[in-house]
């Protein structure tokens, strides 16, 4: 296995409360600052593929706040990427992205399969 280090963004550029799209790979991830941890996952719903984008159903801050997706409106919890509602199946959950914050720069990280090994 290979690890490569994508950028996401600068820390000070993902304030609590708001999200931040990004390039994963060939795909898009999109990153979640909730004012104690910053989470990332595949922006890509497990009903059919939509992007998500993150929506305020009530209230301000990070509260209220969830995964919607723009196609069918499947809703996730942005803390765990858990579907919370709609047509994505039950049980499932966007797939989550393991992050490194160096240096006030939040990485992508993305494992790639070593043809050579």
């Amino acid at each position: 296995m290979i690890q490569r280090k994508l950028p996401v963004c600068r820390v000070s550029d993902l304030p609590p409360g708001k999200a931040v799209s990004f390039r994963y790979g060939v795909s898009n991830g999109i990153a979640y600052n909730d004012g104690r941890t910053i989470k990332a996952y595949l922006n890509r719903c497990t009903h059919m593929g939509g992007s998500v984008q993150l929506v305020r159903t009530q209230g301000s801050g990070c509260d209220g706040c969830v995964f919607k997706c723009s196609w069918h409106q499947a809703e996730f919890d942005p803390a765990t990427g858990a579907r919370l509602s709609g047509e994505a199946p039950e049980g499932t959950a966007l797939k989550a992205i393991p992050l490194k914050i160096e240096n006030s720069e939040i990485w992508a990280m993305l494992e790639i399969e070593d043809e050579f090994e």
